[in-house]
C-alpha cells in the first residue's frame, strides 16, 4: 500500500481540512507523513513586489537608488516574515501529527506550487500526494491555472484531492450570481 504520504498545504483556511485528511489516512495506514509548503508569490498573503521593480522598456520605474534599496529591503523583510509564518504553520501541523503517533517531517521550498509539489513528491518517494482543490473553473482557471489540476496530470504517484468547504461557499456564490443574472 503506502509508505509515505505527501500533503501539500498553504496558508489558506482550507489547508486544515487537507491536513486532517492526510493525518487520518497516515494513522489508518500506519505510514510516514511529509508536510510540504511551497513558498510562492502566487500564494494569498505573500508579499507584493514593489512597483519600483516594474521595468518599463530598459529601466525601472524609479531611478533613485535609495528608494530602490528601501523598497528592496522592505520586500526582503516581508518575505522573511512570510517564510517564518510558513515554518510556524509546518511546525504546528507536524506537532499535531507526532502527537497522534504519526512519524512526520516537513519541508518548505520556494517555487511554483504545481511543479514543485510534483518534483518534491518524486524526490522523497511519496506514494500519494494529498492536496486541496479550490475549485477554480472557467475563465478563472484559465487565467490563474489550477495547482491541483497540474498535480493530477504530472504527479509521479497517486493523488488524492480534498474538496474543501470554501469551494462550497464559492459554488453557492456562483449559483446566487447566476440566479440573479437570470432574473
Amino acid at each position: 500500500m503506502f509508505n509515505k504520504i505527501l500533503v501539500a498545504i498553504d496558508r489558506s483556511p482550507a489547508s486544515r481540512q487537507v491536513f486532517d485528511q492526510a493525518l487520518s489516512l497516515a494513522k489508518a495506514a500506519k505510514v510516514n507523513l511529509m508536510i510540504l509548503h511551497v513558498l510562492s508569490a502566487e500564494e494569498e498573503g505573500s508579499p507584493m513586489l514593489s512597483p519600483y521593480f516594474v521595468k518599463h522598456r530598459d529601466h525601472c520605474v524609479h531611478l533613485d537608488p535609495q528608494i530602490m534599496r528601501m523598497a528592496n529591503e522592505l520586500y526582503e523583510k516581508e518575505w522573511e516574515l512570510f517564510k517564518q509564518k510558513g515554518l510556524e504553520l509546518l511546525r504546528f501541523y507536524t506537532d499535531q501529527a507526532i502527537a497522534a503517533g504519526v512519524q512526520t517531517e516537513f519541508s518548505q521550498i520556494t517555487g511554483h506550487p504545481s511543479s514543485t509539489i510534483c518534483d518534491f513528491a518524486q524526490s522523497c518517494d511519496a506514494d500519494v500526494i494529498i492536496i486541496g482543490r479550490r475549485g477554480h473553473s472557467g475563465v478563472k482557471e484559465l487565467f490563474l491555472g489550477s495547482v491541483s489540476n497540474y498535480v493530477v496530470h504530472h504527479a509521479p504517484c497517486s493523488v488524492l484531492l480534498v474538496q474543501t468547504p470554501i469551494l462550497q461557499e464559492d459554488s453557492a456564490a456562483v449559483k446566487s450570481i447566476k440566479t440573479t443574472a437570470r432574473a
